[in-house]
């Protein structure tokens, strides 16, 4: 949970370089080449220590439904939608669990309350490019297991803002204060120079006077 942030924006990409993307009919999901797209960026909402929403570029978020994506199969290939439900359940939760591996820090495995895995399938139909949630046959998926592995990819973080803000009010300042810094050079100079006059008036009235003497 470290790698992720309130209100960031991400992008989720499988071993084969598709990325996860909310469909036009803002109830389905699948995969796709292209990340550079709005549909492949979600937005993270903090829930708690362990779990995260995913909001779809369309406000909705991705759910782990009950439903088969493919009729017969009840307990295997669920699937996964986005949807915008009057209060969020357990069913839109996602507990990000990190590999632990320094060679893919950006990796992890997205499980459900329900012990099940997002999942992006490949090859021919009827799974071709759906996005489910599948239980493991055992408790606990193998690392070697690539199809349930998703890199994340970070578009956009909260604190960006922050420094942009950061950024330009420093510059602000930087040039209010060079700003005054030149005034006030201005300012003494001239004071130098109305004094430079003064003196030499003084010093010619002087001489003046002891001529007269």
């Amino acid at each position: 949970m470290e790698l992720f942030q309130n209100d960031m924006i991400i992008r989720l990409k499988n071993n084969q370089g598709r990325y996860l993307v909310a469909q036009q009919d803002e109830e389905s999901v699948s995969k796709s080449r292209d990340g550079s797209t709005k549909n492949a960026q979600w937005k993270i909402e903090i829930h708690d220590e362990e779990s995260v929403y995913l909001k779809s570029c369309y406000g909705k978020y991705l759910t782990a439904s009950n439903q088969p994506s493919i009729p017969g199969l009840v307990a295997r290939n669920l699937k996964v939608i986005q949807t915008l439900p009057e209060k969020k359940n357990t069913s839109h939760l996602w507990l990000p669990v990190s590999l632990s591996d320094p060679q893919e820090p950006h990796s992890v495995w997205l499980t459900t309350l329900h012990n099940t895995y997002l999942r992006a399938h490949c090859g021919p139909p009827p799974l071709g490019n759906m996005i489910t949630h599948d239980v493991l046959r055992n408790d606990m998926p193998n690392p070697r297991n690539k199809r349930i592995l998703w890199y994340i990819e970070i578009v956009d973080m909260p604190s960006n803002t922050l420094k942009h803000s950061e950024s330009i009010i420093s510059k602000m300042l930087s040039t209010v204060k060079s700003f005054i810094f030149e005034r006030q050079k201005e300012k003494v100079k001239n004071r130098m120079k109305v004094e430079k006059e003064t003196n030499k008036g003084r010093l010619l009235s002087h001489k003046f006077n002891w001529k007269i003497f």
